[in-house]
């Protein structure tokens, strides 16, 4: 989970009587850097599986993955800590609480002052076929600005983040990813809200290919740092419930608590899927 910020992918909803897998390919550009990495997807209607894999596409014992057997209620995450590679588990509501509780105070704490980000859809129209299936290209655009006062020094920055997205016109997104980011929504926090509220609203479908520019802005040194992020699933194939059982095994893992809560949250975040 270690790939720089990226914005959501996932879950879509193709629909067969035991299961899909699908890989996504991940590229993420800033300056003369360029970082790959890939994912690859198992889901049927209640259960779903993220692995974090490089750019082989191999799963091993060791490999970071977040999971759920029961319609999203739940979910185990799997990752290297502290020297060894261990699973813990977190109810879905809670853990958004909790990170937003703890947002909250870190803003309270360092007296940071944001203005809620403005999103708006700026571009709609079809888009080309993709997966052998009809797509909706949109483009949506997010503004924020925040700053902060630490030893008598304001901290101002802004960013602006452009989202080229090509929804499954006729593909709705899956159940699980729904009560993800239902739950992502109501964490407490009004600035996480909202935003992630009012960027959603605009998702008619099932995401295949997404392009972010990302243009962060320090306006004290009036400097802009700019990361580009594109990512695509490439293929998808159907797995047979045999298969899948083993895939959807569940280990014995910890409970999270608020110090991991808050680890998994920057582990999602940075590798693009807090929204799942």
């Amino acid at each position: 989970m270690k790939n720089l910020l990226t914005s959501i992918l996932l879950l879509t909803a193709f629909t067969v009587e035991a299961g899909t897998r699908m890989i996504i390919e991940n590229e993420v550009i800033e300056g003369d850097s360029v970082e790959k990495s890939a994912e690859i997807v198992t889901f049927d209607e209640r259960r779903a599986r993220i692995d974090f894999v490089g750019t082989d596409k191999k799963i091993t014992e060791q490999t970071p993955y977040i999971m759920t057997v029961d319609g999203g209620e739940n979910w185990v995450m799997g990752d290297t800590a502290e020297d060894r590679f261990y699973c813990s588990k977190m109810q879905t509501e809670e853990f958004f609480k909790n990170i937003g509780g703890q947002l909250t105070g870190a803003m309270d704490f360092f007296n940071v002052k944001a203005e809620s980000p403005t999103i708006k859809k700026v571009l709609e129209e079809p888009g080309p076929e993709m997966l052998g299936l009809k797509t909706t290209h949109l483009q949506i655009e997010t503004n924020a600005s925040a700053y902060a006062r630490i030893f008598f020094i304001k901290f101002e920055y802004s960013a602006k983040i452009t989202d080229d997205i090509w929804v499954a016109t006729d593909i709705e997104m899956h159940p699980i990813r729904k009560k993800w980011i239902n739950a992502l929504t109501q964490s407490g926090n009004n600035l996480i809200d909202s935003m992630f509220a009012d960027f959603t609203s605009n998702l008619s479908g099932a995401i295949l290919k997404q392009q972010t520019v990302i243009d962060i802005t320090d306006k004290r040194k009036k400097e802009t740092k700019t990361q580009e992020v594109h990512t695509v699933i490439t293929a998808v194939d159907e797995i047979q419930s045999n298969e899948l059982d083993k895939v959807f095994e569940m280990p014995e893992c910890e409970v999270m608590d608020d110090k991991e809560v808050q680890k998994k949250a920057k582990d999602l975040f940075s590798a693009g899927k807090i929204m799942l």
